[in-house]
């Protein structure tokens, strides 16, 4: 099922001002032929005695209606082919009926198959990142959102490797998955993207993203709450959305590599709403699993050893120069540490 929401753009004139309605109208013509082409929007514009409104209407957004009695939702990010770190992940929540992942299924990890079998086995939801989008499509690149060189190719190595290993079955599959996700869990509703709502390839950092940010997507999109993993960093932000209501953010981290902290455990989150609750509870949970596991088969497989170091060491060893100063901080000086423990 899927519903639609207006978002981003509403224009008011009134009276004679016939240059300011040239110009709408313009504005109008534009947009419809040429910026929005590339994403699932629709116009609506309605000339009322007062002026003219016009708005844009998302209709990709795939709802999920949850049964009154569920207090429970489990929500991974970026599995990244990890298939040890996704069979933990898997074992952990077993006892949980909804689960739920938040796109990125391949990519940086080995054999990335085995880890869509284990995904699709386990019968979770499952919305479409990046990688999914361009693995699914067959995309010249995974359009991470990258700038930097060294990133980019590390980034454009991984894509080609799992573009390569990933079965025409299971791309036609990834072509299909939502692009949104909103969960309606009895008289509140949680929005789940990959980047942000608005982009799937996003980053969203919590050093750059304050209360009036978290505000402005939660009112535009009617959530309660908003749930991503694009920028592979578990942080929560609770914002308060009225004198006795409050929303939140929450990146829930990646399965596939750690958090650039020098910790080996990766992450998931929880959503609790007990019955006697008024609204949904987030939760960062950190995850051990079998990192040797995954290591030898990254090398056998020929992948990079800056990847496999990624997992042996916790720190971020590629694709790390999009981090903003405070995030790569934590990194930087975990690597100087463990370099000094040499």
């Amino acid at each position: 099922m899927k519903r639609t929401r207006h978002i981003l753009f509403y224009e008011y004139f009134h009276g004679d001002n016939s240059l300011a309605l040239s110009q709408f109208l313009r504005i109008l013509s534009f947009l419809h032929h040429r910026a929005w082409a590339l994403v699932r929007y629709s116009l609506v514009c309605t000339i009322g005695a007062m002026g003219i409104t016009m708005s844009f209407e998302r209709s990709d957004i795939h709802v999920i209606t949850l049964p009154d009695e569920c207090e429970t939702v489990a929500l991974c990010g970026g599995p990244y082919s990890n298939f040890a770190a996704v069979e933990a992940f898997l074992s952990e929540t077993s006892e949980i009926s909804h689960r739920v992942c938040l796109g990125d299924i391949g990519g940086f990890g080995p054999l990335p198959n085995r880890t869509i079998e284990l995904i699709r086995g386990a019968g979770l939801v499952c919305l479409q990142g990046n990688y999914d989008d361009a693995v699914g499509n067959g995309l010249r690149d995974c359009g991470c959102g990258y700038s930097d060189p060294r990133d980019r190719h590390f980034a454009q190595v991984s894509y080609d490797y799992t573009y390569a290993h990933t079965a025409v079955e299971h791309r036609e599959w990834m072509r299909g998955l939502p692009a949104l996700i909103e969960l309606h869990w009895r008289n509140r509703k949680i929005l789940l993207c990959h980047g942000s709502p608005d982009s799937v390839n996003e980053f969203v950092w919590q050093s750059e993203t304050d209360d009036a940010k978290v505000l402005g997507y939660l009112n535009r999109y009617g959530a309660d709450g908003i749930c991503a993993t694009h920028s592979g960093l578990p942080w929560l932000k609770t914002v308060a959305q009225s004198a006795s209501a409050s929303g939140f953010w929450m990146n829930v981290g990646v399965l596939g590599r750690p958090a650039n902290t020098g910790e080996q455990s990766v992450s998931y989150a929880l959503l609790n709403f007990p019955q006697q609750a008024t609204s949904p509870e987030p939760k960062l949970v950190a995850l051990n699993y079998d990192v040797a596991a995954t290591a030898e088969v990254m090398r056998a497989e020929g992948l990079p050893e800056e990847f496999v170091a990624s997992l042996e060491t916790g720190v971020w060893t590629t694709c790390a120069e999009i981090l903003p100063a405070a995030e790569r901080a934590v990194g930087a000086a975990k690597y100087e540490e463990s370099c000094a423990q040499i």
